[in-house]
């Protein structure tokens, strides 16, 4: 048994028998008071996908690492540069239970694409990060559903290419609880039809898988 604590954005919690995983700690959910923090309970590791400031904040990080007993983080070289600035140690080796795929950001408007690491966790959960280049999937996969670098369009075709038996939204920050409901169903309607369920976790909100 597992559980999925959504935080904000793309900041996601996963609780196993084996760890208590935290993916992308981005400036959203500590800074924002969208999430309270002391609901965030027990993490063990942290997974980091990419550089950018929403998937993580080097405060978030070193306030995990504080709080916590042996806390262990783990991200790309790029990640780990920035952290290192702020005297915090990262590994590029992942932990047991724990799969990767390095690929590419998606095209941002000034062209760059950074590295981006894909995690997958314990063959649970897998978090993408900004990319639709993984070639694989968890049973659960977290869908990106709106950014500047893409739109609900190119998450349904990317979850229908790798067809997860669910999805989890994440990467909708900009939206209003509406707007994120609103584009939930949108994405359930469309991956109905091919066998894909849409997990209505909103922020804030836990479930059990």
């Amino acid at each position: 048994m597992a559980k999925i604590h959504r935080l904000t954005d793309s900041c996601l919690r996963l609780v196993t028998d084996e760890a208590a995983t935290l993916f992308d700690p981005g400036f959203h959910t500590f800074l924002e008071g969208e999430v309270d923090l002391a609901s965030i309970g027990e993490v063990t590791r942290v997974l980091i996908t990419h550089e950018h400031a929403d998937h993580v904040h080097p405060d978030f990080v070193a306030w995990l690492i504080d709080r916590g007993d042996d806390v262990t983080v783990h991200s790309n070289a790029a990640v780990a540069e920035i952290l290192s600035r702020h005297d915090i140690e990262s590994s590029p080796v992942v932990p047991p239970g724990v799969e990767f795929e390095d690929v590419l950001h998606e095209a941002l408007p000034d062209g760059s694409q950074p590295p981006n690491r894909s995690y997958t966790v314990e063959g649970l959960l897998t978090h993408p990060g900004d990319s639709r280049q993984p070639t694989t999937t968890a049973p659960i996969l977290a869908l990106p559903l709106i950014a500047p670098w893409d739109s609900l369009t190119g998450a349904v075709a990317f979850a229908r290419r790798l067809r997860p038996t669910s999805v989890l939204a994440v990467h909708d920050f900009y939206l209003s609880a509406a707007g994120r409901a609103r584009l939930r169903g949108m994405a359930a309607h469309f991956l109905g039809d091919s066998g894909i369920e849409v997990l209505d976790l909103d922020w804030g909100q836990e479930m059990t898988i």
